[in-house]
């Protein structure tokens, strides 16, 4: 009995195994030479259109026109797979997703609710699933956060990696994958390779030789006209000299000088020579030994340059083709190789005069993502015929990405490999406001972009929502992390609060009819979002009135007040008494003189309550408050009438009231910015603007610096003045909305966001 029940559980099993669902990626065409793994289709898409040269592509290999504008009918967050086959007579390419369209002009599969898109038939009727253990070792390593992924075939990995070190990998019989991240301006590469005992780079003299990383220095001397650079770094020069000298098979004391001193080798080409570059441990050994051999050729500048006459260099062929340079300049730690000697005296001068690549700000910013490893970097910059996408064999493309970067790393079994693809620009560190990146979203703006904290980098993003009620979240580098689309538009600003109180912030804000707390990666945290029957009309405040993170989230429906807890559950011991009329504006919390005050406009009177929702201050004063804000100052409460008067009411509820005309006002609590007319004034300071239709003053505390930006809505023009109301020389600037400034990179500089164009978001920093 009990072996037909094991019987009948095997059978069941088997059944189950059969009935599963299937997952994509075991339709992978067995003949796949390039397989894109697309995490969120939105966000790829969107990372694409954002970068300046990818949207504008000239032409895709592959004849994938067709695949494109298929990829776009899918759900934005559809998960799929781009397969690309070179047959004999065919590029093939095949889509494999679970999402579905009504229209394509492609040959079309449906296995276990997966469906396959081709354009060859033959390829699709030979697809059936099957377990892709190799596709599965190098899934464990993918990022979602990556724009996509990508494995190239061993063949594919051979070429690419080979043309572009320009090195010679043997017996290469591996995959290699990558996450792709596509900013604005750049795209960064991270891949790995894992490593047979067969595998060799470079003949292998990095085997093993990883220990405590190196700084990477050459670049400190290299001539600023440097078509491309291939260097290799050192951290363990034992294991360096040991695999140098068992591929020469032979040692004089020039080469143990260098094998045992050098920490980095450089190999650059200049004005269409090939010199090399040597960074010593101990010079003196070396340069002792240039004396003894009595090979001084000249001084320039005060550095001698040498004869190379009989110093055996062939154990260096390993790394590259040396060809015994005829000249050797000593500079400094550094021991420079060239065939002409003019070509060292340039050398010499171009440091002197600091026209090196540490002066170039574009380079500058491709070193700081450049690991310090035992490693081979291959770098590329402007002038060099180098199209890292030509080389994949994926896009034909003009070559706007001219300054580069191409790392390899080889350890405990893995070869690494990061490269970063940048566009060059002409950057002038001496103007005043430089661009960092554009960012395209998908329809007009209909919440102004504002910053928040990112807990994970401790700089700022960038929130956004769109017409169709997509929010978006923008890191420091012009990146859409990601799209989510809310039920409606986003009443008044979002907010951050730490619901865990672990550091982690969350993203929190109210609809019509929803309360929304969002985490990092754009989740809903649990309890959220929280639907209301009766609508909400004011954005919602977010009260923390101990700093204790103890949050109270206070909703306005109406003429009424419901108070919840950062859990969603409605905190009872707050009872307001609705009013006759609808509250006009948003709750605001203030403590003066330790006294805790919700206050908010109903019609146009003001109410003043405690934390209980019950009236602390009555106000009896007929009082016609105008839509302006109700701000602190000096311990007051200040805002404007509605026929222009100043007003201020102290804790006792003793009103105060100064006319004024065409007022505006804005108060950080300690600081009061009034706009009457086209006057401002800021303390003693007072400075006149042009006429116009201005909304209020706005302060911003950065980094100790209080700054004032005032908005013109009839000429779209934004002003941002000094706390001495001294107009910085960028402004005006032109927007079609308020600007927004805030430290985003923790750089002490002032970064603002902008839009000239109708779906565009600029982000300037003020140099």
């Amino acid at each position: 009995m009990k072996k037909y029940f094991y019987l009948f559980l095997f059978i069941w099993g088997c059944n189950l195994m059969h009935d599963r669902p299937k997952n994509i990626e075991e339709f992978i065409p067995e003949n796949s030479s390039i397989i894109i793994k697309i995490h969120n289709l939105g966000k790829f898409k969107s990372d694409i259109k954002n970068n300046e040269v990818l949207n504008e592509i000239r032409s895709i290999k592959y004849n994938t026109k067709k695949q494109l504008e298929l990829i776009n009918n899918f759900n934005d967050e559809t998960e799929l797979l781009i397969c690309i086959s070179k047959n004999i007579n065919e590029e093939v390419f095949t889509i494999i997703t679970k999402d579905s369209v009504k229209e394509y002009d492609l040959f079309h599969k449906k296995i276990d609710k997966v469906n396959i898109y081709s354009n060859s038939s033959k390829n699709i009727n030979e697809i059936q699933p099957r377990f892709n253990s190799e596709f599965k070792k190098y899934e464990k390593t993918f990022n979602s956060d990556d724009s996509f992924s990508l494995i190239l075939d061993k063949e594919l990995t051979k070429k690419f990696i080979n043309s572009t070190f320009k090195t010679n990998y043997k017996n290469q019989e591996n995959l290699l994958s990558f996450g792709v991240s596509i900013f604005n301006d750049k795209v960064l590469l991270n891949g790995l390779s894992f490593l047979d005992d067969s595998l060799k780079i470079s003949n292998n003299i990095f085997k093993e030789s990883i220990s405590n990383s190196s700084e990477l220095k050459n670049y400190e001397v290299i001539p600023k006209n440097a078509a491309s650079i291939k260097s290799y770094n050192f951290s363990n020069q034992n294991n360096y000299l040991k695999n140098a000298l068992i591929e020469s098979e032979k040692e004089n004391r020039f080469s143990k000088i260098l094998n045992k001193n050098s920490i980095e080798i450089t190999e650059l080409n200049l004005d269409n020579e090939q010199i090399f570059i040597f960074r010593l441990d101990e010079i003196k050994l070396f340069e002792d030994y240039l004396i003894e051999k009595n090979t001084l050729s000249t001084k320039h500048r005060g550095f001698k340059i040498y004869n190379n006459q009989d110093l055996d260099i062939n154990p260096f062929n390993s790394l590259a083709n040396f060809n015994n340079k005829e000249k050797i300049l000593l500079y400094n730690d550094y021991l420079v190789f060239s065939d002409y000697e003019q070509t060292l005296k340039q050398f010499i001068n171009d440091n002197l005069n600091k026209s090196t690549l540490k002066s170039n700000s574009n380079f500058n910013k491709l070193l700081s993502s450049i690991s310090s490893f035992n490693t081979l970097n291959n770098n590329y910059f402007s002038g060099s015929n180098y199209n890292f996408f030509k080389e994949l064999n994926l896009l034909n493309t003009k070559n706007d990405f001219t300054e580069n970067s191409f790392q390899l790393v080889q350890g405990n079994g893995i070869i690494h490999f990061n490269a970063i693809i940048s566009k060059g620009k002409n950057v002038d560190d001496n103007l005043k406001l430089s661009k960092l990146f554009d960012v395209e979203i998908d329809e007009e703006i209909v919440m102004n972009p504002h910053f928040v904290k990112n807990h994970v980098t401790k700089k700022l993003d960038i929130v956004v929502q769109d017409a169709k009620n997509n929010l978006y979240l923008i890191s420091k580098d012009g990146k859409v992390t990601w799209k989510k689309k809310i039920d409606q538009p986003i009443l008044g600003k979002i907010s951050q609060i730490d619901i865990y109180k672990n550091g982690r912030l969350q993203l929190v804000f109210n609809t019509k009819n929803k309360i929304y707390v969002l985490d990092r990666n754009g989740n809903n945290v649990k309890q959220f979002p929280k639907t209301f029957n009766d609508p909400i009309t004011q954005p919602m405040a977010v009260f923390d009135y101990d700093n204790n993170k103890n949050y109270r989230l206070l909703i306005t429906q109406g003429n009424e007040l419901l108070m919840y807890d950062k859990n969603g559950k409605k905190v009872n011991g707050f009872k307001y008494k609705k009013s006759s009329n609808e509250i006009t504006s948003k709750p605001k919390h203030f403590r003066i003189l330790n006294k805790d005050l919700i206050v908010f406009k109903v019609g146009n009177k003001i109410k003043i309550l405690n934390r209980k929702g019950r009236e602390r201050i009555n106000i009896n004063d007929d009082i016609n408050f105008s839509n302006q804000n109700i701000f602190e100052y000096n311990n007051k409460l200040i805002s404007t009438t509605a026929d222009q008067k100043l007003v201020q009411i102290d804790v006792n509820g003793v009103v105060n009231l100064s006319s004024l005309k065409n007022l505006t006002l804005n108060s950080d609590g300690s600081n009061l910015v009034v706009l009457n007319e086209n006057s401002i004034k800021l303390s003693s300071n007072i400075v006149s603007i042009p006429f116009a239709n201005y909304g209020s003053p706005r302060l911003s505390n950065i980094n100790g610096d209080l700054i004032i930006t005032i908005y013109d809505n009839q000429n779209n023009k934004s002003y941002l003045f000094n706390k001495k109301l001294i107009l910085d020389t960028s402004f005006p600037i032109y927007s079609l909305i308020p600007m927004e400034i805030g430290d985003m990179n923790s750089d002490k500089k002032v970064e603002i966001i902008i839009s000239n164009k109708n779906k565009f978001i600029s982000c300037y920093t003020i140099n």
